[in-house]
C-alpha cells in the first residue's frame, strides 16, 4: 500500500507545482500561442520515423498506414479534421463555445481552460467561478486532433511552451454530433469539468518515442515525439541502429538495403514481436493497451518511457492489476478497473483481460494470436474476422465440425455457437458501448449482488431469469447451481439489470438490447418500455446507449432524441415510446409479460418496478477510459 500511496503522491505534489504557478501568474496576461505549439516532431533518441522503414518495406508501410493506429493522433488540417468548425455554436454546462474556420485554420473561442482548471483547482464555488468566467475568454486555434475511428477530440495550445489543452467535446464520427467532454465518458452526474493535457497524459499511448519534457522547476514544457500516432517503432523499436546496420550490410554487397533483406534472415537490431514468446509479444500491445502508472513520475515527465518492444513491462510500467493495493485505491474512489471476479471491464484496456486467462497464462496466446497490424482489416484487426471461430479452433482442435454443437448446445450457425460470444462476451465497456471481454473464460452463472459481472447467457438470453441459465449451465456442463435471490430467480435478468443495476451493468446490459444476437435470441417485443425508461437514466452515457439501442429497431432507427437536453425536452421522447408500445402490446405472451415485468397493453408493472427500483445499486462509478 505505501508504493501506492507514495506513487499518487508524487502525482499530486506534480499537480500542485503547476498549480502554483499557475496561481501566481494570474496577474500576468495570457501569453501568445508558441508559434509551433505541437510537439517537436522527428527523428530523436534512435527512432527514425516511418518514412526510413518504408524503403526496405514497403508493403508493410503501406498496411500500416491504412490503419487508425496510425491516425490516433494527426495536425489538425482540412483533410484530418473530420468535424464540422465554420459557424458552430456550442453550449454545456454554463459555457458557450464559439467554432470557426477561415480556409485551413480552425479557431475555438471558449472560457481560456488554463485560467479554469487553475481556479477550479482551489474554488469548489461554481457560481463564483462562472460569475467570472466571461472576462477570461479566450480564441485558441486548433492545431491537433487525436482519434479518427470512434470519436475525435481537438487540441489547442496552453499557456506555456508546447503544452497542448483538450477541448471539453469530442466529435461522434458515426453520429456526425458533438458531445460534451463530460457525457463522452460514464461517470456520475454533476462530475467537475475536465481539462486534460496531451502532453502528460496521452503522449505514451498516442505517440511515438514521445518526452514529454516537463520540468517541474521551471516549469516549461518542451515535448519531442518520434512521431505523431502509432508508427513502426512503437512495436519493433527504435530503428536507427537497424536502419544503419541494414544499409551498411547492403553497401558491402552492392545491393539495395531491400535485396539486401530478402536473403540475409532475421536481424538483431530490430524488434519483430512475432519472433517473440508469447508473454513479450503481448508486453508489446500491454505498453498501451492497459492502465499503468510510471515508477518515478519525475522521469517520465522529463524523459517518457523508456520502454523498448522486447524489453519486460514492469521494468518501466506500473500496471493495475486485479485485487492489487493500487487497484483497490482506484476502486474506492469509484474508477474500479475490474469487475468483482477480476475480469477488466474497461475497453481499450485488453492486454488487463488476456493476462488473466488460462489461455495465457497456462498457454501460449498472444495479442498476435487474433490480431494483427498487417494481415487484417482496420475495423478491430482481426485476423480471422469478427464471425469465424478459426482464432479458437487454431488450439481448441476437438471442438471442430459436429463436436462443436455437442459442445455448445446450440445449431452450428446459431450466435451461440461462436466461441467468443460465451467465452469473451461484451462485458467491457467504452466509448458509449460494449466491448469484448479479453478475459477468456467459461460462462458462470452468479448473483449480480456478488459477482457484478453480467453472464453471458443471459446477455443473449435478455428475456431469461438467472435460475432458467443457471439451470442450462448446470444441465450440461455440471456447473454448480447459482445462489440467487428471489428477484434473480423469477425477474428476466436483463430487466433486472436495467432496474437495479450498477450504471455500469446498466449500460452492458442497454447495449445488449440492441445487439442483433441478443434481440434474435430474446425477441423484441419486450424491449421497447425498458429502453424508454432508460432514457430517463441519470448517467447521461446510459442515456446515449439506450438511445442507440431503440434506433437498432427499424421502427425507430430515425428517433430524434437529445442526450443531454434537460429533461423537460427529453420526457415527451420515452412517454411517446411508452405510448405507442402500450397500443401494439395486447397480444403479448403473459409468461414473457411477467418475466419482464409488464402489463399488456399498458406498459410497465409499476408496483412491481418501484419495488425493484428501490433495490437499486446506487453506488457512483466512473470507466476509467
Amino acid at each position: 500500500m505505501l508504493g501506492v500511496v507514495v506513487a499518487v503522491a508524487v502525482l499530486v505534489v506534480g499537480g500542485l507545482s503547476w498549480r502554483a504557478w499557475f496561481l501566481e501568474q494570474q496577474h500576468v496576461a495570457a501569453p501568445p500561442p508558441a508559434r509551433d505549439p505541437l510537439p517537436k516532431v522527428g527523428p530523436r533518441k534512435g527512432f527514425v520515423g516511418s518514412a526510413a522503414c518504408r524503403e526496405c518495406h514497403a508493403e508493410q508501410h503501406a498496411s500500416w498506414h491504412g490503419t487508425f493506429h496510425r491516425k490516433m493522433t494527426q495536425r489538425a488540417t482540412p483533410e484530418t479534421v473530420l468535424a464540422p468548425f465554420a459557424g458552430q455554436v456550442l453550449a454545456s454546462r454554463g459555457r458557450r463555445y464559439e467554432l470557426s474556420r477561415q480556409g485551413d485554420r480552425f479557431e475555438i473561442n471558449l472560457v481560456d481552460p488554463d485560467w479554469e482548471s487553475g481556479v477550479l483547482f482551489v474554488e469548489t464555488d461554481r457560481a463564483t467561478i462562472d460569475a467570472q468566467s466571461e472576462q477570461h475568454r479566450v480564441t485558441r486555434p486548433i492545431v491537433m486532433t487525436t482519434g479518427s475511428h470512434h470519436m475525435q477530440g481537438y487540441w489547442i495550445p496552453g499557456f506555456r511552451g508546447n503544452l497542448l489543452r483538450q477541448i471539453p467535446w469530442y466529435f461522434h464520427i458515426a453520429e456526425q454530433r458533438w458531445i460534451p467532454r463530460e457525457d463522452a465518458f460514464l461517470e456520475p452526474p454533476g462530475s467537475r469539468r475536465h481539462f486534460m493535457i496531451w502532453n502528460s497524459n496521452c503522449l505514451a499511448c498516442h505517440s511515438t518515442g514521445g518526452s514529454p519534457g516537463m520540468n517541474t522547476q521551471t516549469l516549461e514544457v518542451r515535448t519531442e515525439v518520434a512521431e505523431l500516432g502509432i508508427s513502426c517503432e512503437a512495436c519493433h523499436g527504435a530503428g536507427r541502429r537497424h536502419v544503419a546496420h541494414r544499409r551498411s550490410a547492403a553497401a558491402k554487397k552492392k545491393v539495395s538495403a531491400q535485396a539486401d533483406r530478402a536473403i540475409a534472415g532475421p536481424d538483431p537490431t530490430i524488434v519483430n514481436p512475432a519472433r517473440l514468446d508469447h508473454r513479450r509479444a503481448s508486453h508489446v500491445c500491454g505498453q498501451c493497451h492497459s492502465t499503468f502508472l510510471p515508477p518515478d513520475n519525475q522521469s517520465y515527465l522529463a524523459n517518457g518511457y523508456g520502454y523498448q518492444p522486447g524489453d519486460e513491462l514492469s521494468t518501466t510500467f506500473e500496471v493495475v492489476r486485479f485485487g492489487e493495493p493500487l487497484h483497490r485505491v482506484m476502486q474506492v474512489e469509484g474508477k474500479s478497473l475490474y469487475w468483482d471476479d477480476g475480469a477488466c471491464r474497461v475497453g481499450g484496456r485488453e492486454y488487463l483481460g488476456m493476462v488473466g486467462s488460462k489461455c495465457f497464462t497456462r498457454g501460449t496466446l498472444s495479442c498476435l494470436s487474433c490480431h494483427s497490424m498487417h494481415a487484417a482489416p482496420a475495423d478491430d484487426q482481426l485476423i480471422a474476422g469478427p464471425t469465424s471461430d478459426k482464432a479458437c479452433l487454431q488450439c481448441h482442435k476437438e471442438f471442430r465440425g459436429d463436436a462443436l454443437t455437442a459442445h455448445t448446445h446450440h445449431a452450428a450457425t446459431s450466435s451461440g455457437s461462436r466461441c467468443y460470444n460465451c467465452h469473451m462476451p461484451f462485458t467491457s465497456y467504452a466509448l458509449l458501448k460494449g466491448i469484448r471481454s479479453h478475459r477468456i473464460d467459461s460462462p458462470r452463472v452468479v448473483s449480480m449482488r456478488l459477482g457484478g459481472r453480467p453472464n453471458a447467457c443471459n446477455l443473449c438470453h435478455l428475456d431469461r431469469s438467472a435460475r432458467w441459465s443457471s439451470g442450462h449451465v448446470e444441465t450440461w456442463y455440471g456447473h454448480p447451481a447459482a445462489e440467487l435471490d428471489e428477484d434473480e430467480q423469477e425477474v428476466a435478468a436483463g430487466v433486472l439489470l436495467m432496474l437495479q443495476g450498477t450504471p455500469v451493468q446498466r449500460a452492458v446490459t442497454s447495449w445488449h438490447a440492441g445487439w442483433g444476437p441478443a434481440r434474435k435470441a430474446s425477441g423484441t417485443d419486450w424491449l421497447v418500455p425498458h429502453l424508454a425508461e432508460q432514457l430517463d437514466d441519470s448517467y447521461s452515457a446510459n442515456r446515449w446507449v439506450a438511445w442507440q439501442a431503440l434506433k437498432s429497431d427499424p421502427a425507430y432507427a430515425d428517433l430524434a432524441f437529445d442526450f443531454v437536453a434537460p429533461r423537460s425536452q427529453r420526457e415527451p421522447v420515452w412517454l411517446r415510446l411508452r405510448r405507442e408500445w402500450a397500443r401494439g402490446s395486447a397480444s403479448l405472451d403473459p409468461d414473457l409479460a411477467r418475466r419482464t415485468v409488464l402489463v399488456p397493453g399498458q406498459g410497465l408493472d409499476r408496483d412491481r418496478t418501484e419495488k425493484l427500483v428501490l433495490k437499486r445499486d446506487y453506488r457512483e462509478e466512473k470507466v476509467p477510459e
